[in-house]
């Protein structure tokens, strides 16, 4: 960011164009310029080429990365809003990247490599933040906090100099474990509180599944993502059923009665008995808990079940795969839901699932050239702009957006693609092939 401000600086004292500006930045390594660049296409509506308007342009943007996340800069000093903030903590960056690779997961391809801030910054970091904004909460943010080297030492550090000063300390993305239980209860109000389920992959065949050439020692999180071990092989999570059951039973015995399960719907290859492996799953949790002795319990368990559906991203191995119709995502989320109802433990488990035209959309923006942002602009122009707020979000909006710039919705969500098709990102290299 140093090359772009010098230049700006420069140009602006020598009193350039914005053309111009606009011109040499796009030399610099990492900076796109997307007015510097004409797409062309083919009959059938995918790009034959992407070229730079100029020669002294570069074809292809290649991603720039911060190699020391100890010394780069990080703010110690954030900004206090005058408002209640939905975010209204201290957000510790701890490390960034993720060692696990997931055929999903958009982060884990774009991130990489994985990169960790020293633990001595951290403390430091900690500190500042909190004296120099008398926030009363602080949360480590990775994408997937347990695979960080020196977790154990940050979080002893936080619980004994900041817990006793009313600093509540949020561990998000967190695997199951003996560790995790007991931080867990020191940080928080068990009896109000649920655990979001990360189970780990057993045995090293599985740990291989999810990617090759992790050892006995680098241990894999993450939340089980599909209901059936046929599927979360197929999406790189190799994680067993004994794996997550044993997972789910040491946080019983902990004291917790309440557990959140994610799970996608809609993956590449995903069959019925897929979707019902989801509440059967949920059952055998509940089974699990029943198995402690009553006196024991903290009263009855809640399973909650959350069921997104998948939407392909750019740069990951799923990126030429095809959606479906809202319809079918309903109809996929029914069966779940009827399998719930089926389950013994149907009373404790509790099922949610996301929007299907939201998804579909979802998918539409995740995959969409040029031609879609004449559908965001119409969108915009109709009234369109806190559509992410379900209570504003109008589909019919969308629909009639797309039905006016005549871009086919289909095109980008239900078409399978070739291997050989130009994607709308490939200009961009992120490192990864």
């Amino acid at each position: 960011y140093d090359a772009l401000l010098d230049l700006y600086k420069k140009m602006k004292q020598e009193g350039a164009s914005r053309k111009d500006f606009l011109h040499e930045a796009a030399k610099i390594p990492g900076i796109y310029v997307p007015s510097l660049y004409e797409v062309s296409y083919k009959e059938d509506g995918t790009i034959a080429g992407f070229e730079p308007v100029y020669e002294d342009v570069p074809r292809t943007v290649t991603k720039q990365i911060v190699t020391d996340m100890t010394q780069a800069v990080y703010p110690e000093k954030p900004i206090v809003p005058f408002i209640k903030a939905t975010q209204d903590r201290v957000v510790l960056e701890i490390q960034r990247g993720c060692i696990r690779g997931c055929r999903f997961c958009q982060a884990g391809m774009v991130y990489r490599p994985t990169r960790e801030k020293d633990v001595e910054r951290l403390k430091k970091l900690a500190y500042q933040m909190l004296k120099s904004t008398g926030h009363e909460e602080i949360s480590l943010s990775s994408l997937s906090s347990s695979d960080y080297s020196q977790l154990q030492e940050l979080v002893t550090f936080l619980i004994e100099e900041f817990k006793g000063k009313g600093v509540n300390i949020s561990l998000p993305s967190l695997r199951i474990d003996a560790f995790s239980l007991d931080v867990m209860g020191k940080v928080q109000d068990i009896k109000k509180s649920s655990l979001t389920f990360a189970p780990e992959a057993g045995s090293q065949r599985l740990r291989n599944v999810i990617n090759k050439g992790l050892t006995e020692e680098v241990i894999l999180k993450g939340a089980p993502e599909a209901g059936s071990q046929r599927l979360r092989d197929v999406i790189n999570k190799g994680l067993t059923k004994e794996v997550i059951l044993e997972g789910a039973g040491m946080a019983f015995e902990g004291g917790w009665n309440k557990v959140k399960l994610y799970f996608m719907l809609g993956l590449p290859t995903e069959t019925e008995e897929d979707m019902k492996a989801i509440p059967e799953l949920a059952n055998d949790i509940a089974v699990r808990y029943y198995e402690i002795p009553k006196d024991q319990r903290n009263g009855k368990c809640q399973i909650t079940i959350s069921t997104s559906f998948f939407v392909p991203k750019p740069f990951t191995p799923f990126q030429w795969a095809s959606m479906h119709d809202p319809e079918d995502y309903i109809a996929r989320a029914k069966v779940v839901n009827d399998t719930v109802k089926e389950q013994l433990n149907r009373k404790s488990i509790k099922y949610n699932w996301h929007e299907a035209d939201v998804t579909v959309l979802e998918g539409v923006l995740a995959r969409g050239d040029r031609k879609v942002g004449n559908v965001i602009r119409t969108v915009y122009e109709r009234g369109g702009i806190f559509d992410a707020w379900s209570e504003y979000f109008d589909y019919q909006r969308w629909l009639d957006a797309f039905a006016k710039c005549g871009v086919d919705m289909d095109f980008y969500t239900k078409r399978e693609r070739s291997l050989d098709e130009v994607f709308p990102w490939d200009f961009i290299d992120t490192g990864v092939t």
